[in-house]
């Protein structure tokens, strides 16, 4: 990870100096509203990922349920999402950008609560249920609305630009946020190997507070789009 982050500097350092003829731009990111886009997505596939590694490995390992079991448990959690997507256009135009996500962070932010409240206290596969579906349909609230909003504040000869810088910083959230959080139950497991359960709950803590900074940073998304294409209100 180490070699990794020495190497996502030096780029950028060389970018800086290669200005037009690098492959990312690293001017889009002095705008605000794609700055803040370009955070949410990092954070948010960080959340989804290592919420995607952790809560099968504390049924698994931590509840002792069987691994075709655990996958039907997790089925709350796509169908939140399933249930948010068709509403992105409605939802949006009616709350805007900035409250419709701010809504969708502090609901996925109380489904990693109820997370750890159950793998300090154990199971209940009811609150489990609630929990993943306030996580898959608060995240479901946040992806569509950030990316427009991030797409809608460049120009329109710079949106290949964009579309490559987001994706590559969005992929980046994944694995990160995965690898911190894996070191940290795997630390936590090694030292105590008996105590399972404060292991998984200093986990999905981590976990809660990736969804905090997530909420953090959704408030800094503009109002809504002025328009189709025609950049946005940052309120």
């Amino acid at each position: 990870m180490c070699g990794g982050l020495l190497l996502f500097v030096l780029y950028g350092a060389w970018a800086h100096r290669k200005g037009d003829d690098a492959l990312i731009d690293l001017r889009l990111f002095g705008g605000r509203v794609f700055s803040a886009s370009v955070a949410t997505m990092f954070l948010l596939n960080g959340a989804l990922f290592a919420g995607q590694m952790l809560v099968p490995v504390w049924l698994i390992h931590g509840c002792g349920l069987s691994p075709d079991r655990v996958g039907w448990l997790m089925m709350p959690m796509g169908l939140g999402m399933m249930c948010t997507y068709p509403l992105m256009g409605r939802l949006t135009d009616r709350f805007g950008i900035r409250r419709l996500t701010n809504c969708g962070a502090l609901a996925a932010f109380a489904g990693a609560l109820l997370l750890v409240f159950l793998a300090l206290r154990g199971a209940a596969f009811s609150l489990l249920a609630g929990a993943l579906f306030l996580r898959g349909a608060g995240m479901g609230a946040i992806g569509i609305p950030s990316m427009s909003a991030g797409y809608a504040s460049v120009k329109r000869e710079d949106l290949p630009v964009a579309t490559t810088a987001l994706n590559i910083v969005q992929r980046l959230g994944g694995p990160i946020w995965t690898t911190l959080c894996a070191m940290t139950l795997g630390g936590q497991a090694s030292a105590s190997p008996f105590m399972a359960s404060r292991a998984f709950g200093l986990a999905f803590g981590l976990l809660c507070v990736l969804h905090a900074g997530l909420f953090l940073v959704t408030r800094l998304l503009p109002v809504r789009l002025v328009g189709k294409g025609g950049g946005s209100a940052p309120g």
